[in-house]
């Protein structure tokens, strides 16, 4: 979701409101993220652009540093991004690697926009924290502006004979010109075990159109959550 301003259309006639509205997911130059919350940017990257989102974050719970946390987008077409993902280490443990594509949905609305992302992990970890296996996910991603800025991100992923589902609820909250901070509600629930509940939050800085600096952390609010963690990072479209 855009945190840096959108565009006045009082003036624009119904022609040109639709054609804002269906531009809007793809059509700007400025740096927006996934990172550094759970919810991911409905938008995707412009065509022929590249974007990387990394940094570095410490977990109470299993007392492990994790970085660089990275991620690379690219914008293949108009409202079409390939990603790889999942570009880390914890406490020294290569992680499974992720791609995948982001598909902008076209809405005729101004202040609200959507995305379906489509993702598969594979099994390129250190064998004690791999998967093993191949383990495709689909999110429904969406934010709306509006007297209350929000937006989310709904996904499942297919975990062996189970699966996964994840959800985030965030709310932006209102900050100085080229500055973002939100509050963000995020649910982890596996199949045959009990839902964890996150409290999360961060600030982040547009130092540039193009560069992005954030911090973040999250409280565990249950048992199965953990304690705490705590992160910052970097982001930048070439």
């Amino acid at each position: 979701m855009k945190f840096w301003g959108e565009a006045h259309t009082r003036n624009l006639t119904p022609v040109g409101v639709t054609l804002l509205a269906i531009a809007l997911p793809v059509a700007s130059q400025t740096i927006d993220t996934n990172r550094p919350g759970f919810t991911f940017a409905p938008t995707v990257v412009p065509h022929q652009k590249l974007q990387f989102e990394g940094g570095i974050g410490y977990d109470k719970y299993s007392d492990s540093v994790s970085a660089p946390r990275a991620e690379l987008r690219y914008g293949a077409a108009r409202g079409v991004e390939l990603f790889v993902s999942s570009l880390n280490w914890d406490d020294g443990d290569r992680a499974d690697l992720a791609m995948g594509t982001k598909l902008a949905i076209d809405t005729l609305s101004n202040t609200t926009q959507m995305a379906l992302l489509l993702q598969v992990s594979a099994p390129t970890g250190d064998s004690n924290i791999s998967s093993d296996r191949w383990d495709p996910s689909a999110a429904f991603i969406w934010a709306h502006s509006g007297a209350l800025s929000l937006a989310g991100t709904a996904r499942v992923t297919q975990l062996g004979n189970g699966v996964q589902f994840d959800n985030g609820l965030k709310l932006i909250l209102p900050s100085p010109d080229r500055r973002a901070a939100f509050v963000e509600w995020e649910l982890n629930w596996r199949e045959g075990g009990d839902a964890a509940h996150w409290l999360n939050g961060g600030y982040q800085w547009l130092l540039s159109d193009r560069f992005q600096l954030d911090v973040n952390a999250g409280l565990g609010l249950n048992d199965e959550a953990g304690d705490y963690r705590v992160g910052l990072g970097l982001s930048r479209l070439f």
